[in-house]
């Protein structure tokens, strides 16, 4: 008897998923084992082949699994808390899907003036107001991603008090924040990312018990609405695990 049968909401697709995922993560199935068929799955699952296949097909985006054609579909080995450079992951859900216990605290949020680097990267005038938070998150009680974020306050101002974004934890989960809470969906990112070490950052106190020449993966994060409006800026900074990126890349025709 399956205990964990999907539901008609969520997506099926993403309910396998999960399902799968967790699967993975619990050891149930090993790194470098063979997944059951599709056909199995869908049995198993009582839902269709092409709910699998979606399934499957997102597993492996994430890098989870390893397609083998005319063989079968196994399990891979993957960096602990990996992120896709072409998607965004939800930060919490990032750490728990690879089985850290995740942590956040708000170090801290305020109002503050756009000086001329937040006027030109924001496309707002000098002096006009943002909205200013630093998150931390953590793996298991280690410190792991350090977050500054930017959001100028047309984006917020027709739905949220000035009391309601400065609260702790008030822009967490950072998308669904604007989709649900501002009502201004985030469509794509323009990411610089480039290495860094520590010494050369300016970090909160709960990253001094790192090594001051540790190498960190620095990310900064331009959000653009659905008509291109650019509605948040961010500051990230990724350390151990939580650094690692993995690329596919497509080519062209030749």
């Amino acid at each position: 008897m399956i205990e964990n049968l999907p539901t008609q909401n969520p997506p099926l697709a993403d309910q396998v998923y999960d399902i799968i995922l967790k699967s993975i993560l619990s050891g149930e199935y090993q790194p470098g084992s063979r997944l059951p068929s599709e056909n199995e799955l869908a049995e198993l699952y009582q839902v269709s082949r092409p709910t699998i296949r979606t399934a499957f097909s997102r597993l492996g985006e994430l890098g989870y699994v390893i397609k083998k054609r005319g063989v079968g579909t196994f399990v891979s080995n993957t960096p602990s808390i990996a992120n896709p450079l072409y998607l965004s992951i939800d930060v919490m859900k990032r750490i728990s899907t690879r089985g850290f216990k995740p942590g956040f605290k708000q170090q801290g949020a305020q109002i503050i003036p756009a000086d001329k680097t937040l006027s030109e990267k924001l496309d707002v005038p000098v002096g006009s107001t943002v909205l200013n938070v630093q998150k931390i998150f953590t793996a298991d009680g280690e410190p792991i991603i350090y977050f500054e974020n930017y959001i100028p306050e047309w984006v917020y101002q027709s739905c949220l008090s000035e009391k309601t974004v400065l609260a702790p934890g008030a822009t967490e989960p950072f998308f669904q924040f604007f989709a649900n809470q501002c009502k201004h969906e985030v469509k794509f990112l323009s990411s610089i990312i480039h290495p860094v070490l520590l010494k050369d950052c300016v970090l909160p106190p709960d990253f001094d018990a790192y090594d001051p020449f540790t190498p960190i993966l620095a990310v900064e994060d331009l959000g653009f609405g659905i008509d291109n409006s650019l509605i948040f800026l961010s500051k990230e900074y990724l350390f151990k695990d939580a650094s690692y990126f993995y690329v596919i890349r497509h080519v062209g025709s030749i």
